[in-house]
């Protein structure tokens, strides 16, 4: 199945050769979770990213469990800081 990937310039290096900017199209397996996707391309999973799935914040705990579906969109972005 087909998904996009998006990112920050700073979590770049993650994205395939083939990334165009910071948006890349995937192909993930059935079944492939968000979790199964990010460690594929080497996120380290005990990072506090932000990560949405279609628009929706998806917390932690339910990265490895939900699973991805044809033309989701995947944002994996560096934790918000303020000050």
């Amino acid at each position: 199945m087909k998904i996009t990937l998006r990112t920050t310039s700073t979590l770049a290096r993650f994205l395939p050769a083939d990334a165009e900017g910071e948006r890349a199209s995937l192909d993930a397996p059935d079944g492939a979770t968000v979790a199964d996707v990010m460690a594929r391309l080497g996120f380290p999973l005990d990072q506090p990213y932000l990560v949405t799935l279609n628009g929706v914040s998806l917390p932690r705990a339910e990265r490895a469990t939900r699973p991805l579906a044809e033309g989701d969109d995947l944002a994996v972005l560096p934790p918000l800081r303020g000050g």
